[in-house]
């Protein structure tokens, strides 16, 4: 136990150290211009009880970046500029929120319009619409809902046996079953369905057609009041649906028809698509010129990393993301010079 808190506290120190004004002074004129995108989903609830970002901590880093020197900007702005090849502000940060919940929206601009901060968020368009919520937000509320101790699930991976008895043991268990979902290389939407209503009966658990809280949409009228005083909005496909489990038909419709419903619904939406879940194999090159040929600028995934001016064109329509940390030592980090150039060093 000591060892790892002697750890912890020399990385708390190390990464202070380097992420000071004189050291950033000192190193980042030798460094390309470097964008950290920051990717949010759920805000901690108290009265749920359900996990998520801590509101506060968030505060704290916005607080902490002021300090430092650090510009917040709006994504499409920042990436304009980036693509401009213009850019001299060395220290920026974008934030972006996904999936477009409404306690997560409502949350989130408390935090940051507090701080001046712009954010981004992606929405799913079929949950904002009411005709779906996401599947990945089912298998949460069945988890989270059910009375029994463990259940047992046949999976193309194998069989799963999960227990239940804790949150920290359900909270494994939606990970498990979300990784079982991706699994195949080909999901069609109704495929998806059954499998959730197999989990159902598993469950014991009957899902709603409707979303319960707090798994509520933001919905439009909302949304188009957040915009007026600031925030933005993209798209994030239609169901939240894994674009590279989907055939082509399915998945160009995902990706140009959440387009054409968020330029319809709001004045100013962003030009960037969002890749749903984001990490490596949950998009493809097919889906990244889908995403160019529906008009996008550009698309984010969840692969971490800071963006660059010198990325390429094909690059932009991958550009990385950093999950907001639960450590502010971390965030500091992913904010600063001291990560890039560790991901240098590392390949």
């Amino acid at each position: 136990m000591s060892s790892t808190l002697e750890t912890a506290s020399f990385k708390n120190l190390f990464v202070r150290s380097m992420t000071s004004r004189w050291a950033e002074a000192m190193v980042r004129p030798f460094l390309p211009p470097l964008l950290p995108i920051f990717m949010l989903h759920q805000f901690r609830n108290s009265e749920s009880g359900r996990p998520g970002h801590d509101p506060q901590m968030v505060s704290d880093c916005l607080k902490r970046l002021k300090t430092q020197g650090y510009a917040f900007l709006d994504l499409d702005e920042a990436l304009d500029t980036f693509n401009q090849s213009s850019v001299r502000r060395h220290k920026a940060v974008v934030f972006t929120l996904d999936d477009g919940f409404l306690h997560q929206v409502q949350t989130a601009y408390d935090v940051f319009s507090a701080h001046q901060c712009p954010f981004t968020c992606f929405l799913i368009t079929d949950f904002m619409d009411g005709k779906s919520w996401p599947w990945d937000a089912q298998v949460s509320y069945l988890l989270e809902n059910s009375n029994k101790d463990r259940i047992a699930l046949s999976t193309e991976s194998g069989s799963l046996d999960l227990p239940l008895s804790t949150s920290a043991e359900r909270r494994f268990a939606g990970h498990e079953i979300r990784q079982a979902m991706k699994a195949r290389s080909a999901r069609h939407k109704s495929e998806t369905k059954a499998f959730l209503n197999d989990l159902a009966a598993k469950t014991g658990i009957e899902l709603p057609i409707t979303p319960p809280d707090p798994y509520l949409p933001l919905g439009w009228d909302l949304a188009r009041d957040l915009e007026g005083k600031g925030a933005r909005f993209g798209a994030h496909g239609l169901t939240h649906h894994i674009l590279s489990q989907l055939g082509a038909e399915e998945a160009k419709e995902e990706i140009v028809l959440s387009r054409e419903r968020v330029r319809n619904e709001l004045a100013s939406a962003s030009e960037v698509f969002c890749y749903p879940v984001g990490r490596v194999g949950d998009f493809s090159e097919r889906d990244m010129r889908l995403a160019e040929d529906a008009g996008f600028s550009s698309a984010v995934s969840a692969v971490p990393g800071c963006v660059t001016p010198t990325m390429s064109h094909k690059e932009s329509f991958a550009l990385p993301r950093f999950t907001f940390p639960n450590s502010t030592v971390d965030f500091l980090q992913y904010c600063s010079w001291v990560e890039y150039v560790k991901g240098k060093l590392i390949t």
